[in-house]
């Protein structure tokens, strides 16, 4: 995934990625899990009590500066992929989430959502 520059322009791109997913979430869109990211589900949820609610709150709440990398606004894709770093659950646990949103649908696919295993240099932080 590539990692985008901050500038005036990427940071609109990201804001529009955070803003139409939270319309997504609002109007009821589906999250989906692919296989992987519910086995990691379980794992946050075994670990921290992570659950799916506590998922759908983290990207009701992400900002640009939760942006790590992404947004792959390439025609040929089904999906607009990105990866944030977020806090969520009781604890505010850190955690590495990348999801598409559906170029043609409403739908959202999450890819991952695990702790981060190396740090996260997020390049829209301030």
């Amino acid at each position: 995934m590539t990692e985008l520059p901050f500038t005036p322009e990427n940071v609109k791109l990201v804001q529009e990625y955070v803003d139409e997913t939270k319309r997504r979430v609002v109007k009821g869109g589906s999250i989906l899990f692919t296989a992987k990211a519910s086995r990691e589900l379980e794992d946050l949820f075994l670990d921290f009590d992570i659950t799916e609610e506590d998922i759908q709150s983290t990207l009701m709440n992400l900002t640009v500066e939760d942006y790590y990398r992404g947004v792959d606004p390439s025609p040929r894709s089904d999906f607009n992929v990105c990866a944030f770093c977020a806090e969520t659950g009781k604890s505010d646990i850190q955690i590495y989430l990348k999801f598409g949103l559906h170029v043609k649908g409403t739908q959202i696919l999450l890819f991952s959502n695990h702790i981060p295993t190396y740090p996260m240099l997020q390049p829209f932080k301030k």
